[in-house]
């Protein structure tokens, strides 16, 4: 049983002196979805109005219902067109589409790494038949299809946008395992400055790599996805890490790009070594030193963590140092360096404590002895130095890649000093690390100075400044080298240093006998003075104070019309990332791990998944918490 209902007060307003509640029974169902939105009553006059629920206004009840629906649809000022039903007005008309909602299924399984068979969870299908009964919940290989289907119809779009790209980009090569099927992928990402000058970053290929990962391998991995998107002739530099595979795998793609001339410079700044990975490599030997006292630390907290009565027994040894409100000390990840020095931060600080600890409670053993804190500070100091740097070109998302050589020249110049140190154990410990750094800096040192000269607040000062320190009298044969590099790329990219003609066009020489000779002069004359390139106004041009907001990319952006031969070599240059992973992973040694759900997946939907999740990208929640649509999400 229904009621019809109504308020006084709203009748008086609408000019009818009372309403009757009429209770209806059992009354046939109102033919149009509008009167959910209206209340049909009848006053004393025996007229029958329609109250409309959203602002009260008060119209005629009999006949048809158009007048009503233009009610919602154009005069209403409270109604809200999503709370309308199918029919209510042409606004807010919805109609059930089976593929696009399998659609919409699929792009949530790749950005939000539901399981394929999602579809089969009872709870999970009542939900969405309570939304809508017409959906059909797909299976899993459907869903599995689909999710291929999105991927395809997603790489046509970013195969356009490559396409279409003027510039040149940088690629980088990572390997990802499986702990679990023991399956390894290899990924392949493009990085690139867009039109916008915005700095991007596509991955191109996540696909399976046979045993075993040679330099053969790595290089038919590389060829074959640079002729699957047309890149052999976009490529400015690829970035690697530091195995010996890759040594051979770049030697044989210089080889190949080198036979047609794709690549500037005969391949100088194509091969650039990961500095997150040899920055790793080198801290894990400069770590070596202090093995013990980290493991010390290590046992400390797990003995900490076992029992409430060891933690108020350090709690004690803390009140009594008056060590109260420093940080505690948390376990490590022993395959992350920077999460191991970390742990030596935090713990330094709270020598006196681990002392105290050993006093007061007899089943704490693990106290490190006055000699390996004097040797932990010193190697943390050592180590800061590598931390700040790593922090600083990790603290972008995508760094451009003039802010490496600073930070790199930095830690150069200290592993110089600690071969100088009065202490023996610091000595020792630089020599693995300095061998390990000089094979990554004589192979990146020239392509870093090249593109910290691309930024206007720095230009060659900043090289001649780090090289003289490094170098000293030899300083000026390394400072040529990046000038003439600069010159080369400058030619190769369309710039030209010859001098021009200074003969006006419109004489002719043979019949303007009075002037000819002038002419000539002139030209002559002339002959030795060459013009300005815009590599030399560049150069030339006064460097400005470093603000703290400024953007290399928009400086770039507003004096591309200016220098448009300089703009081409900086878009291609400072988008070299130097480093192979993002920067939550960059300190990682071990590899990068396909999770347990997605490990047992055929290779083609491990693919699709990865690649299309980092393609959709998804816009914030607005400010009411509602999710925005992703850009794969089109009607």
């Amino acid at each position: 049983m229904s009621t019809l209902y109504s308020e006084s007060s709203q009748a008086r307003d609408s000019g009818v002196n009372e309403e009757i509640i009429i209770e209806t029974g059992k009354t046939k169902r109102k033919a149009s979805a509008v009167w959910d939105h209206f209340t049909k009553f009848k006053g004393i006059d025996n007229i029958i109005r329609a109250r409309c629920n959203h602002c009260a206004r008060v119209f005629s009840g009999d006949g048809g219902t158009t007048h009503l629906k233009k009610h919602l649809d154009r005069t209403c000022p409270n109604y809200k067109p999503d709370t309308s039903l199918v029919g209510a007005s042409p606004r807010t008309t919805f109609k059930f589409d089976q593929m696009k909602s399998r659609r919409k299924l699929a792009i949530s399984c790749i950005k939000h790494k539901f399981p394929f068979n999602i579809g089969e969870h009872e709870h999970f299908e009542d939900f969405l038949s309570s939304l809508n009964p017409n959906f059909q919940l797909p299976c899993r290989n459907t869903i599995r299809s689909d999710v291929i289907d999105v991927y395809r119809e997603e790489k046509v779009k970013v195969q356009t946008l490559l396409d279409g790209l003027s510039c040149k980009m940088s690629l980088t090569t990572d390997i990802w395992t499986s702990d679990h099927s023991r399956v390894a992928y290899c990924c392949l990402t493009a990085h690139f400055i867009d039109d916008e000058w915005e700095l991007q970053k596509k991955i191109l290929s996540f696909k399976k790599i046979p045993y075993p990962h040679d330099g053969d391998n790595l290089f038919n991995f590389m060829k074959e996805n640079i002729l699957e998107w047309n890149l052999d002739k976009k490529i400015f530099s690829v970035v690697v890490d530091n195995a010996s595979s890759n040594d051979s795998m770049m030697r044989k793609l210089r080889e190949w790009l080198l036979k047609d001339s794709l690549i500037p410079l005969n391949g100088d700044l194509l091969h650039v070594r990961c500095s997150a990975h040899v920055l790793n490599l080198i801290v894990q030997d400069g770590l070596s030193p202090i093995r013990g006292l980290i493991e010390k630390i290590r046992e400390t907290v797990r003995y900490l963590n076992k029992s409430p009565s060891a933690t108020q027994k350090f709690d004690t040894a803390l009140r009594h140092c008056n060590l109260e409100g420093k940080r505690k000390v948390t376990m490590d990840d022993p395959n992350r360096w920077n999460s191991t020095y970390l742990l030596l931060e935090t713990a330094l600080p709270l020598k006196e404590a681990f002392c105290r600890l050993q006093r007061i409670d007899g089943h704490y053993q693990f106290s490190p002895s006055e000699l390996e804190w004097e040797v932990a500070k010193i190697v943390h100091d050592c180590l800061k130095h590598f931390y700040e740097a790593t922090h600083h070109f990790s603290g972008s998302k995508y760094p451009t890649s003039n802010v490496f050589f600073p930070d790199i020249c930095t830690i150069n110049l200290k592993m110089i000093e600690w071969g100088n140190s009065d202490h023996d154990f610091v000595r020792r410990m630089c020599d693995p690390m300095r061998e390990k750094f000089d094979k990554y800096w004589d192979t990146c040192c020239l392509v870093l100075a090249v593109a910290v000269v691309f930024d206007p607040q720095l230009k060659m000062k900043m090289v001649e400044f780090f090289y003289k320190k490094l170098y000293g009298s030899y300083a000026d044969s390394y400072i040529e080298r990046v000038r003439d590099t600069l010159l080369e790329l400058f030619i190769a990219y369309g710039g030209s240093c010859a001098t021009q003609s200074t003969i006006p066009s419109s004489i002719n020489l043979e019949t303007s006998t009075s002037l000819s000779e002038f002419y000539m002069w002139c030209n002559e004359s002339n002959a030795s003075v060459i013009p300005k390139s815009e590599l030399d106004s560049y150069l030339e041009e006064a460097s400005f104070q470093s603000v703290e907001d400024f953007s290399i990319l928009n400086w770039w952006r507003t004096n591309s019309l200016r220098l448009p031969i300089m703009a081409k070599i900086a878009r291609d240059i400072l988008v070299v990332p130097a480093t192979t992973v993002a920067s939550e992973s960059a300190f990682s040694v071990g590899g990068r791990v396909i999770n347990e759900s997605r490990a047992c997946l055929h290779p083609t939907a491990v693919e699709a998944l990865v690649v299309a999740d980092d393609w959709i990208k998804s816009t914030p929640r607005n400010g009411n918490g509602v999710s925005s649509k992703s850009s794969a999400d089109e009607d």
